[in-house]
């Protein structure tokens, strides 16, 4: 931490909000960015729980799996995500221009790129292990899947590549934006909670920073951002709802009431957290993109995007990546 950074939070502290330290917006924000608030299963390794998924901000699409340990929905989990995920990248694919640059020949590149927010990096992880567990799946044969899929696979995989690359903007961690551009009076490792860095940038009416990161600790106000859950709600609501799920005795009637009572209960998980994601983005966007480097960075997205499908030549989807750096990919894909 530099000096300059410890006063900023030292500041924070004494004036009880979080101070800017970036008088512009370092980040590229997308005008329709895909969000992306998704929960696992305790004690199984990236298990899909639920998820809230959209790019309109006041309707996310909740996605639920009554049975994690369960393949055959697990898998159907991801064939519902696929749909709302590829079809958000295809989205962008319908327009392309053509740059030509200084000594280079002739590219192509989307005229927007798609872009994914997750509340945190331990989300972005979830991306990358979904990506990994899907990608190699086979739609034909046995234990076959949806062929969208495998398709779904590939794209997070590349998408999860992309964020170790300086300057890359297709998958973004919010808590990473924010903390970027604001020093909160908390350490780094508090800043990864969004409740709680919310609360010191934007505190609610009559509270300061501290009392509002402080009120954010409460998990029945303010749930985790995911993808892990609160242990109290593991074992004295999720555990007895997810076993009602299960019950071989119970009638097709009663099973679906079961299933509907899971859905409200994660429902309520997971939208505090969607409802930050809008506030955090806004407050973001709100800073104006810096004059300098946003608008080389912006394109930065589209080159990479575009040269995916070009690289594995399947109509679309992207390069499986299996041993791929990010580096390499950059290179293939004509990026400097």
């Amino acid at each position: 931490m530099s000096a300059l950074a410890a006063f900023a939070r030292a500041q924070a502290v004494s004036d009880g909000v979080a101070q800017p330290v970036s008088t512009v917006r370092h980040v590229h924000i997308a005008d329709r960015p895909l969000v992306l608030v998704a929960l696992t299963l305790a004690g199984e390794a990236n298990a899909p729980l639920a998820a809230m998924i959209g790019d309109d901000p006041q309707s996310g699409e909740l996605l639920v799996v009554s049975q994690p340990r369960n393949r055959d929905q697990r898998f159907a989990f991801a064939a519902e995500l696929a749909r709302i995920v590829v079809g958000y990248i295809d989205s962008y694919r319908s327009r392309a221009e053509t740059v030509r640059p200084g000594r280079g020949q002739e590219r192509q590149r989307y005229v927007g790129a798609p872009q994914i927010l997750v509340p945190n990096p331990a989300t972005a992880g979830f991306v990358r292990l979904l990506g990994r567990s899907t990608r190699f799946r086979r739609a034909a044969g046995e234990h076959a899947v949806d062929p969208a899929v495998p398709v779904l696979g590939r794209w997070l995989t590349f998408l999860a590549e992309r964020i170790e690359v300086p300057g890359s903007c297709l998958l973004l961690a919010m808590t990473q934006v924010l903390a970027l551009h604001w020093a909160s009076g908390q350490s780094a490792v508090e800043d990864l909670s969004l409740a709680a860095l919310m609360g010191w940038i934007d505190p609610p009416p009559g509270m300061t920073g501290s009392q509002a990161a402080l009120a954010a600790e409460d998990p029945t106000a303010w749930p985790p951002a995911g993808p892990a859950t609160d242990p109290t709600f593991d074992n004295e609501v999720l555990a007895p709802l997810i076993t009602a799920c299960s019950r071989p005795d119970m009638s097709p009637e009663r099973q679906r009431i079961a299933v509907m009572n899971l859905q409200h209960a994660l429902r309520g998980q997971l939208a505090p957290t969607w409802t930050l994601m809008g506030r955090a983005a806004g407050r973001a966007v709100g800073l104006g993109p810096g004059r300098v480097h946003q608008p080389v960075r912006a394109p930065e997205g589209r080159r990479p995007a575009a040269a995916a499908p070009r690289l594995s030549g399947r109509g679309g989807q992207p390069a499986e990546l299996a041993g791929t750096r990010p580096g390499q990919l950059r290179g293939a894909a004509g990026v400097r």
